[in-house]
């Protein structure tokens, strides 16, 4: 596969469609969704099979940051990263316990860490915030996505009508069959959730939609959310999948952050 290449896939007609480009080789090759490219200033990525997070984010970024991540539990808990003394608060403490990471100043990247689950990033341009969001199936039924909008919004005066939201490669509704407790427990997460579900001998899971769904019904807009269109389980090639490896494969990073910008007091 060619260093750069450009893949789209369907799309609704409500939102872009879904797109993704790899670039960068070794232990820098990335991928990057257009509507979080288009930002100046703002640096993001998802890695994939073979990359390095720090070195790939050190090429996107054009200098090495500080990566803040969390012990991510498959819940709905929002942190902030914080700078403390020219460095990540959390870096030399214990990393916090949730599944979503707001960072508010210049110079540091939140991540998470997926190979299978969704990566949700998003930004917002006039107050410069972030959020890096990992949402498995337990963590798209109790909202996490909509819960890193509430916090950039009551904390920082985001507005999600201004929000970009990029949702990287996870597993696709072609290969996310579930139990019916799975099922069930989608449905009565929130309104529209029955569109997310396909039918069949074992019924599947729409992820990507259901977490596209939760952020509009936060307030913002489809035409500034994207997904790159790909499925880790059908890209041996390119990303990891716990369940194509059967719980043995590596992890996979989204990260983003503002390389540049005005800092926002807390």
């Amino acid at each position: 596969m060619p260093g750069d290449m450009s893949i789209a896939r369907h799309a609704s007609a409500r939102s872009p469609t879904d797109a993704a480009s790899v670039v960068g080789s070794g232990p820098a090759r990335r991928i990057e969704v257009p509507i979080l490219s288009q930002v100046a200033g703002l640096a993001h990525l998802f890695t994939v099979r073979g990359s390095e997070a720090p070195v790939a984010l050190a090429e996107a970024a054009g200098r090495a940051l500080p990566i803040v991540s969390m012990k991510q539990v498959h819940g709905a808990d929002v942190h902030v990263a914080v700078r403390a003394a020219g460095a990540p608060s959390s870096a030399s403490a214990q990393p916090p316990v949730g599944d979503a990471l707001v960072v508010a100043e210049p110079g540091v990247a939140v991540a998470v860490w997926v190979a299978d689950c969704v990566p949700v990033l998003l930004c917002d341009e006039t107050t410069h915030t972030a959020a890096a969001v990992h949402a498995g199936w337990r963590g798209t039924v109790k909202g996490v996505v909509g819960s890193a909008i509430a916090v950039l919004r009551s904390r920082f005066g985001a507005d999600p009508g201004r929000m970009r939201v990029a949702i990287g490669p996870c597993i696709g509704p072609c290969c996310f069959e579930v139990g019916d407790e799975v099922v069930e427990a989608l449905l009565a997460a929130f309104p529209g959730a029955e569109g997310c579900v396909l039918p069949g001998t074992r019924r599947r899971i729409d992820l990507v939609e259901a977490n596209r769904l939760q952020a509009e019904a936060a307030g913002v807009p489809a035409e500034r959310i994207q997904a790159s269109g790909l499925c880790t389980v059908c890209r041996p090639d390119l990303l990891e999948s716990y369940r194509r490896g059967r719980g043995t494969c590596g992890r996979m990073a989204g990260l983003i952050a503002w390389n540049t910008g005005r800092e926002v007091a807390a």
